[in-house]
């Protein structure tokens, strides 16, 4: 190493070193630091234990913070109250000449109003107002059974209006006494009940057989809240200090709000849907029946008639086909008019099918000609079927004392026959009939 460079490193200044007493310190103030670490985990450990002592103190139910009030769900029921008013109207305005719909428009209406009311109300005493929103949701309610009876077309009866003026009568007496809100919530919730009853009750005995997706929707919507408003009236038999309306409970909010407001849109979108079902069948049946007689018209009894020749063909089954005339009908229409002629088809086309087994298919094939299926029935029978039609028709009274006879041209398809085309059947038929007109009329002729 150089000289320079050693002589340097000896002439620099030493670092002097800290005293032992500033090592001290740096000691004391991690003791401290520890000690303030320790004091927070207590003080932590006892919060947590506070805590846990005020939860095993707390009552058990919902916490207050997290439940819905009253009022939200009073608000939620008139909102969708209002909506359901709006699309009931809205029915009625397309359809205004049916009587359902018009029935079901005021039902929306009045129980929209009335929710209304009864909420906003929110349990002052005030009669007028409480006698006014609860005779309207009442009312409602009977509007809604008079519409469900216009729908499956009955008279409409007393007895929901025999409750509705029992309601009122008994919540003046109530106002009268100055009753407490849980009397006049127990009164509301019988009557309620009772009229939902009404309508479950003409939902399940219905003039229509058939139970569709709509009118299934319909009867469980108000089994549902028939639900509700029964364990409202005995929760309010059985503890009427603890289920009042205007208690923020959920059990209260449940019954009294959440199942109502899911009961209603359930139930109004079955008769919607009821409705449209009507309309959609109504339409199906003025495509395929005759609007005179109400047999099938010519199209849908050729397509009627086209697919159980094609089962039959398909099972190796029998079939017969019978065509059928009115004699001397141009004679009636003459003579009497077309208006007795047209009762003549009438009664002909009833005649044909009182005769004729429920399988059979009838129909008006133009003009009075008509011609009759019958699926399973082979030429050893088809002579029978013929001789029991015109006998039929022989002995019938008809308007204004004429005596109707008619010629009946019967085809028969064996099972096992090569020839199953329906033009084929249909003209062997039609021959038949003119050979029964040309022995005379008022008999049949069956194809060999």
């Amino acid at each position: 190493m150089p000289t320079s460079a050693i002589s340097a490193i000896a002439s620099a200044p030493r670092r002097a070193l800290p005293p032992a007493s500033t090592a001290r310190p740096c000691a004391a103030e991690a003791s401290q630091q520890q000690a303030g670490i320790s004091h927070a985990l207590s003080h932590r450990k006892r919060a947590c234990h506070r805590v846990r002592c005020d939860r095993r103190r707390r009552p058990a139910g919902p916490d207050p913070d997290v439940s819905m009030d009253v009022l939200t769900a009073g608000v939620a029921l008139i909102v969708v109250q209002l909506c359901l008013a709006f699309i009931m109207a809205g029915i009625f305005y397309v359809a205004p000449n049916e009587k359902c719909t018009h029935h079901w428009a005021l039902s929306g209406v009045t129980v929209a109003f009335g929710v209304l009311t009864v909420v906003l109300n929110n349990g002052a005493w005030r009669p007028p107002v409480l006698l006014i929103g609860n005779s309207l949701v009442v009312l409602g309610l009977v509007f809604q059974w008079s519409g469900i009876r216009d729908f499956f077309r009955k008279p409409n009866g007393v007895a929901g209006w025999a409750i509705a003026a029992l309601f009122v009568a008994a919540f003046c007496v109530l106002l009268f006494l100055h009753a407490d809100v849980g009397q006049r919530s127990m009164l509301c919730a019988l009557t309620i009940f009772l009229l939902l009853g009404l309508n479950f009750y003409e939902m399940l005995n219905g003039s229509t057989v058939h139970r569709s997706y709509a009118r299934v929707l319909a009867v469980g919507a108000l089994a549902l809240l028939l639900f509700a408003y029964g364990a409202r009236l005995y929760l309010s038999l059985t503890r009427p200090d603890h289920f009042l309306p205007t208690s923020n409970s959920a059990l209260t909010i449940t019954l009294l709000y959440l199942i109502p407001i899911i009961g209603s849109l359930l139930f109004s979108n079955g008769l919607l849907l009821m409705y449209f079902e009507r309309i959609v069948a109504d339409k199906h049946h003025l495509a395929t029946h005759d609007e005179l007689s109400g047999v099938l018209n010519r199209r849908a009894i050729v397509a009627a008639g086209e697919r159980e020749l094609r089962l039959a063909t398909r099972l190796k089954l029998p079939l017969a086909v019978a065509f059928i005339d009115v004699d001397h009908f141009k004679n009636v229409n003459d003579r009497y008019g077309h208006e007795v002629g047209d009762q003549v088809l009438v009664e002909v086309a009833r005649v044909i099918k009182e005769t004729c087994r429920n399988i059979d298919l009838v129909g008006r094939y133009g003009g009075e000609e008509f011609c009759v299926v019958f699926p399973g029935v082979e030429a050893a029978h088809a002579a029978a079927i013929g001789e029991r039609l015109v006998d039929a028709m022989r002995a019938h009274p008809f308007p204004h004392g004429l005596e109707v006879t008619i010629s009946v041209g019967v085809a028969a398809l064996a099972g096992d026959a090569d020839d199953r085309a329906w033009a084929s059947l249909i003209r062997r038929a039609d021959i038949e009939l003119y050979r029964a007109k040309d022995a005379g009329r008022d008999g049949y002729s069956l194809a060999a």
